[in-house]
């Protein structure tokens, strides 16, 4: 049987993609490093979805073997993974000095060598196969330099960077490769991050979009066979106006976005 797998699938834009992609009749595996809230997820979303298999599978992808395990588990089981979906990713905002180092390392861990691995072991099978389909999740963060959120932004630079050549490798055979860049989105990315107090999350009525809407055009996209897609009117002007400035002017824009109510009263 085939099955779309979706990591990071028990909240945020991973369960907005678990229910787009189950709403079109795809069998989804989902997976996620917290069990329990994983488990809630799927019973929430099963009733939704009458004859279609939604799996659960707990995985921490922020360990160097749990890729292989988990690609292991699912041959072990007779699935097929047709469409992988590499959502599972973290930020961290601070200075780059002041953030624990073991902090970036997880972040590195889990948004870059996780995909890499994911993408590569599933990769191989599509090939052999004959058909697949690759969506990686990265964000406009990946297309300009991001200070106080620099580990962040610099892992979805590679994801940008990564599903671009990939999409090029690929362009004479059956698979494809889409890149989901969508902007500020309403998850609970901003809590784990530590970004409660920013400008951005605290106009985030104004700035963010519903994770549904991210969904429904990353699916979209991936269906045709897109390379890149930004949802969101105002995401693809800024991410086209940020790309022609120079380096500098983009990150004080960023870093400006990123600041704290109490860093808003010294600049004012």
């Amino acid at each position: 049987m085939s099955y779309t797998l979706v990591t990071g699938a028990s909240s945020g834009i991973g369960e907005a993609l678990l229910h787009e992609f189950a709403s079109h009749g795809h069998n989804v595996i989902a997976v996620s490093n917290d069990q329990a809230e994983l488990e809630r997820t799927v019973e929430r979303h099963r009733p939704m979805h009458p004859g279609v298999h939604i799996v659960p599978m707990t995985a921490d992808l922020r360990s160097e073997t749990a890729p292989s395990e988990l690609h292991a588990a699912i041959k072990a089981r007779n699935m097929t993974v047709d469409i992988l979906v590499n959502d599972a990713g973290e930020g961290q905002l601070g200075p780059f000095a002041q953030v624990p180092i073991e902090r970036d390392i997880e972040l590195i861990r889990l948004n870059v060598e996780a995909m890499t691995r994911l993408t590569k072991l599933f990769l191989v099978d599509m090939l052999a196969r004959g058909q697949g389909k690759i969506m990686n999740v990265g964000s406009v963060a990946g297309f300009q330099p991001g200070p106080t959120l620099a580990v962040y932004h610099a892992t979805k630079a590679y994801v940008v960077s990564l599903s671009e050549a990939l999409a090029e490798e690929l362009k004479d055979t059956p698979i494809t490769v889409t890149c989901l860049c969508p902007g500020p989105t309403d998850t609970d990315f901003f809590e784990t991050a530590d970004m409660e107090d920013t400008r951005v999350y605290r106009n985030k009525d104004k700035t963010m979009m519903d994770p549904a809407d991210v969904a429904k055009a990353g699916y979209d996209a991936l269906m045709r066979g897109d390379r890149v897609v930004i949802p969101g009117a105002m995401n693809k002007i800024m991410t086209f106006t940020r790309r022609v400035m120079p380096g500098a002017l983009q990150a004080k824009m960023q870093k400006r976005y990123y600041e704290t109510s109490a860093e808003a009263e010294v600049n004012a």
